[in-house]
């Protein structure tokens, strides 16, 4: 199955969010005290592609499917994780 240009970018951002927790556990686990700040901020940057997707599906009055509910998912659990565990 092809994919349109559209839709490969989107699922690339809608997947993003993993590669923004991942540095962030890094920052976290690996790098420890004085990665911290950086570890909050690169979680908080995860947001940004998600928000901006759910933006643009609102736009094209699509709805945001499974990869919106996997990219949200992912920063809702590990943002828990992380606050537990560092907050």
């Amino acid at each position: 199955m092809n994919k349109t240009r559209e839709q490969a970018c989107a699922d690339s951002l809608w997947g993003s969010p993993a590669l923004f927790v991942t540095a962030s556990f890094i920052c976290f686990e690996i790098v420890g005290g004085s990665g911290t700040k950086l570890g909050w901020i690169l979680y908080a940057c995860g947001w940004l592609p998600v928000l901006g997707m759910f933006a643009w599906s609102g736009i094209k009055r699509r709805r945001p499917g499974v990869g919106g509910a996997v990219g949200v998912g992912i920063l809702l659990v590990f943002g828990l994780l992380f606050w537990l565990n560092h907050g």
